[in-house]
């Protein structure tokens, strides 16, 4: 049991990992070369990791005073436009402490750090800038929130609609983001039962 847990979580990061670079690659820039010599091998992967963002404080949100569970699509959006924003923020200002209050792997962290210097960005990160064309929530309870999204965000030099699966756990004080999947139907319900450790 241990040792799937370890596998399967070493696998979702690596694929988490390759994924960021593998969309920053294949960002559409100006005066890009759409030659297929372009293309990383990442593209192929089931998964991707996409734009990931947060406000300052990561908003909770609850449905009574004891509990953080989310009940409407709105309040997930909102959710997860803040963790987008703060993985934004932190990769254009290099705050590796920005990047840690929004995710809660090492994959997701080492990701945003490769991004450092290399993302391009049009202006600054901005919450209100980020835009859903529509979003479902797969899972909501406690510990996880999953959602399918379509979003862009145009801040960046190329801001190419993206849908993505999103999943975020309750570290117990805030929302942290934790894997974006490609497809609607990946693996990413693990990423739900999965404990979270404490990044380095």
């Amino acid at each position: 049991m241990f040792d799937r847990d370890v596998s399967g979580r070493l696998v979702a990061g690596l694929i988490v990992v390759g994924l960021a670079v593998g969309i920053w690659a294949l960002w559409p820039r100006e005066n890009s070369d759409p030659s297929p010599t372009t293309v990383p091998i990442a593209v192929e992967t089931t998964t991707t990791t996409l734009l990931t963002t947060t406000t300052s404080a990561p908003p909770t949100t609850s449905t009574t005073e004891d509990t953080h569970i989310v009940a409407t699509v709105e309040e997930a959006e909102e959710i997860l436009r803040a963790l987008w924003f703060g993985w934004f923020e932190g990769i254009y200002n290099q705050d590796e402490d920005r990047i840690r209050e929004v995710v809660g792997t090492q994959a997701m962290l080492d990701a945003a750090r490769s991004q450092f210097g290399v993302m391009e960005f049009e202006a600054a990160p901005n919450a209100a800038a980020i835009e859903f064309e529509k979003a479902e929530i797969l899972r909501s309870d406690a510990d996880c929130l999953a959602l399918w999204v379509t979003a862009s965000a145009p801040f960046l030099s190329s801001s190419p609609t993206v849908t993505s699966a999103e999943v975020s756990r309750w570290n117990g004080a805030s929302w942290v983001l934790v894997s974006t999947w490609r497809y609607r139907d990946d693996l990413w319900e693990a990423d739900c039962e999965s404990e979270l450790v404490p990044l380095s």
